[in-house]
């Protein structure tokens, strides 16, 4: 006689607290990087190890109320399956006209594209200021659905959704997310928020 011993298959435990903030940060919009930078430093951010070590269990999860949980090179989000293919392009063109302009002041002025992608680079908020008051720059801005003004004052909206972030100097650097929407701009992906 043979015995069988079927061990009952043990799932994952997700961190109810770690759900619970992915959930909200998620909600809003918010892009969860692999990094994150608190208090100047640049360190492992716990909701993306939380999402990557249980991706299977929070896609589904994420499915069953009506959302695709996309996990892309260093960055996770959320897009609403029923959110229309204009509703996402918007929002993709906002991030992408944002970077559009950064990247063409950023070599007007002489940097590389290096200065947005180094922790311990960015640019400062002077320097933003300079390229924001380019007409190219405005009309692109105002092509991508945004008034003109103040070109620190829209990028605050790539900080809102943590697609970049102010590193330890006040600078400006994009984060994974960032970094991924910028690939996409160079044609590299298929990001479709």
């Amino acid at each position: 006689m043979l015995e069988h011993s079927h061990a009952p298959h043990q799932s994952k435990v997700l961190n109810r607290k770690l759900s619970t903030e992915i959930y909200a940060q998620l909600m809003f919009g918010k892009m969860i990087n692999r990094t994150q930078c608190l208090e100047g430093k640049l360190v492992s951010n716990p909701y993306f190890e939380e999402l990557a070590n249980n991706f299977d269990q929070y896609r589904s999860l994420y499915e069953l109320i009506g959302y695709e949980l996309v996990m892309r090179n260093g960055f996770a989000f959320i897009r609403t399956a029923e959110a229309s293919e204009t509703e996402k392009d918007d929002i993709a063109r906002s991030f992408q006209g944002l970077l559009l302009v950064l990247f063409r002041g950023v070599m007007e002025l002489g940097y590389t594209m290096e200065i947005l992608l180094k922790d311990e680079a960015g640019l400062s908020d002077l320097r933003i200021e300079e390229i924001g008051k380019g007409q190219d720059k405005v009309e692109v801005l105002i092509a991508c659905g945004m008034k003109s003004g103040n070109l620190v004052e829209h990028v605050k909206k790539l900080e809102a959704r943590n697609v970049a972030y102010r590193n330890a100097k006040g600078n400006l650097v994009l984060a994974e997310a960032g970094a991924g929407f910028f690939q996409d701009l160079l044609g590299e992906g298929d990001l479709v928020v």
